[in-house]
């Protein structure tokens, strides 16, 4: 396959989010407290390294997997960041291949990939026992899991280092960001921004001046 670039967004780009998509959609169901205080915890130790996955993950246990697909495709039609259609379309008309890659749940990624017609979207996936989630993982996708899908991807594609273009907000897009031409939109710290090449405040559509 032909590539000429592969861009990779995480899903905080796509999506306005609060605490993020894992928690978010936590909040729906009546778990705000419990989210909350999580997500002061993980605000904490994010600087270290990854933590607090299974710790939101326990929160989903006993939801109907059904129920929460209906709500992550209402999520991801609702709260879509403003020009995230114009930007997929006008990256897919160059041929490039696009994607988004996250901590959060597979079932949003599925939502997401569906509204945004990427060529992938991957997440976190839980698990389920008869529709039901277990409040279990059943395959982690942490800030150095996305790197590690990133490397697989590329090895693929057979694409080299200035063929990728990473797209986050965050410290845990900054692994997966060492791999390509990191671009920081809109991050959350300057310890984002120092390692990104180029710095994007704003609308989603600027990156685009940048790819």
């Amino acid at each position: 396959m032909n590539t000429k670039k592969l861009v990779i967004f995480s899903s905080g780009a796509f999506l306005k989010e609060k605490m993020g998509s894992f928690k978010d959609i936590l909040v729906h169901f009546g778990k705000e407290k419990e989210v909350k205080e999580l997500d002061e915890e993980y605000q904490r130790r994010k600087e270290q390294g990854p933590w607090g996955m299974e710790e939101v993950t326990a929160l989903y246990k006993g939801l109907s997997e059904a129920e929460l697909r209906e709500e992550a495709k209402r999520h991801c039609q609702e709260d879509l960041a403003e020009g995230a259609n114009e930007v997929v379309n006008a990256l897919k008309e160059k041929g490039y291949l696009v994607g988004a890659i996250t901590a959060s749940p597979q079932f949003v990624m599925d939502a997401l990939k569906d509204v945004l017609n990427l060529n992938f979207a991957t997440g976190t996936e839980l698990q389920f026992e008869n529709g039901v989630a277990t409040g279990k993982i059943s395959k982690k996708v942490d800030r150095f899991g996305k790197a590690e899908f990133v490397k697989s991807k590329i090895q693929e594609l057979g694409l080299k280092k200035e063929d990728v273009v990473i797209i986050g907000d965050a410290v845990s897009d900054l692994p997966m960001g060492e791999l390509g031409k990191f671009i920081a939109l809109n991050a959350d710290k300057d310890s984002v921004k120092e390692k990104a090449q180029v710095v994007v405040e704003g609308n989603l559509e600027k990156v685009l001046e940048h790819i």
